[in-house]
């Protein structure tokens, strides 16, 4: 579930300077694969800034079918922080590259609507043989993201439910050198 949400989350984040996704349809099955997408923002020479970024995901909501009530909030305000360094090499290599890395299962946006800066998306990802449905909104740019997320899943025994969380990215900085290999 979580592996899902954040790559997901992540995808878009990367994404988020893409605008006119939503026309690159390009093989006419009606969905834009995150491959169409990154394609699309390359072409449009679209390309985030390289540098050290920070991902802040906070949980704002969990609904889980015959959950009980005493466990009603229980998760809101879960904070995961994690940083990450975007090389220029990284960035030389596209959007496909980033956003395939570690990816688990398979997502594709049902709708993908990006402009002025303001991102409307929802994607459908299929991952151990469950599909999951996240619905973005917020802003983005080139060094950064200000996202709500609300994915609807099936949980085990339980029926379906939803999470939704904030996702805060942004640029804080330069890389710092990594040390050479001994």
């Amino acid at each position: 579930m979580k592996a899902v949400s954040t790559i997901a989350l992540a995808a878009v984040a990367l994404l988020g300077a893409c605008s006119g996704a939503e026309k690159s349809d390009s093989d006419g099955d009606g969905k834009v694969s995150l491959g169409e997408a990154a394609k699309e923002a390359q072409a449009q020479g679209m390309k985030p800034e390289p540098g050290l970024y920070k991902t802040t995901v906070t949980m704002t909501n969990l609904d889980i079918p015959g959950m009980p009530p005493e466990m009603k909030d229980h998760g809101a305000g879960l904070v995961t922080t994690a940083e990450d360094c975007l090389t220029p090499e990284e960035v030389e290599k596209g959007y496909e590259a980033m956003v395939k890395q570690g990816q688990d299962g398979e997502c594709a946006y049902e709708s993908f609507a990006l402009a002025g800066g303001k991102l409307d998306a929802v994607m459908a990802c299929k991952s151990e043989g469950r599909v999951t449905r996240t619905t973005i909104t917020g802003t983005t740019s080139s060094t950064g993201a200000d996202l709500t997320a609300t994915t609807a899943m099936e949980f085990d025994g339980a029926g379906k439910g939803t999470m939704t969380a904030t996702v805060k990215h942004e640029r804080i900085g330069e890389c710092s050198a990594k040390p050479a290999p001994k």
